[in-house]
């Protein structure tokens, strides 16, 4: 597999200007060279500057001409680099740091890989592939970004850690599962998909969801009025996923819309609730 491996040069202080890298990306690096790669620009606020300006670049010195093929590996402070993976079509991007905002922004294909946090919009608008950040994420994962009503589409995303509010607002389809626990309006304008969190949830779970299904495994604090209790399942079974063994209470909502979806709470942690 075709790997070229970027380490950011580490400034002198913290760094506080964004750097837009857009086009750090396995289809934009495909058929170039190592050289060719290194002069592939990027914008630090106003300026505009090329990669070996900003990383020390090594690994194979062609990537081939198949997009799938190509690995690419970041390391270094980059906590300031936005937009990674932006509409990536396939290949492999790891990241062994945290990670600015918008990764795998209308990612289509590949995977992504954060072996550490993500901050705001990671995975807005995705439309396929896998992201998987092994720390916690921020903001809107899975999302729409600002001005947009149509939030994920497709894909699989996998948290490790906690996520901050509105994960999956206007999301259309696609997974995204949380290992701990989630901040308000998980799931807002939900219209299809799956969102399954394993932790706690603080509350306005659903709020104007139209469709799709949320899953908690942990305690919500408070569930909106807008929801109507369905019946009690001793276990639960969702497309293209395991039988989750254990039970849950089943609400349908959020009727101040015209359609609605489901919500399903763990029985053992929500008696509070009925």
């Amino acid at each position: 597999m075709p790997t070229v491996k970027l380490v950011i040069k580490e400034p002198l202080e913290k760094p506080k200007i964004p750097i837009e890298a857009e086009i750090i990306s396995p289809d934009k690096f495909v058929k170039k060279t190592l050289a060719e790669i290194g002069e592939l620009s990027v914008w630090k606020g106003n300026r505009e500057m090329a990669l070996r300006e900003l990383f020390h670049l090594s690994g194979d010195d062609f990537l081939g001409d198949e997009i799938a093929d190509i690995s690419i590996l970041l390391e270094g402070n980059l906590a300031k680099l936005k937009r990674v993976g932006q509409q990536m079509t396939g290949g492999t991007i790891i990241i062994n740091s945290s990670i600015g905002m918008h990764v795998g922004f209308q990612m289509k294909g590949g995977r992504i890989v954060v072996n550490g946090d993500a901050d705001d919009f990671a995975g807005a608008n995705m439309k396929g592939g896998e992201l998987h950040i092994t720390g916690n994420a921020g903001h809107y994962l899975g999302g729409s970004v600002r001005g947009d009503w149509r939030g994920m589409s497709g894909g699989k995303i996998h948290v490790k850690g906690s996520v901050k509010n509105e994960c999956g607002v206007w999301m259309r389809n696609g997974l995204i599962e949380i290992g701990k626990n989630a901040g308000i309006f998980l799931g807002m304008h939900l219209h299809r998909g799956i969102i399954i969190v394993n932790g706690n949830v603080i509350e306005r779970a659903g709020a104007e969801m139209t469709g799709g299904i949320i899953v908690i495994k942990g305690t919500l604090k408070e569930l909106l009025p807008s929801f109507e209790f369905q019946r009690t399942v001793p276990e639960l079974t969702l497309p293209d996923y395991e039988v989750i063994k254990q039970p849950f209470i089943e609400y349908k909502g959020d009727f101040a819309e015209k359609k609605q979806g489901l919500l399903y709470v763990a029985k053992e942690k929500n008696a509070h609730l009925l």
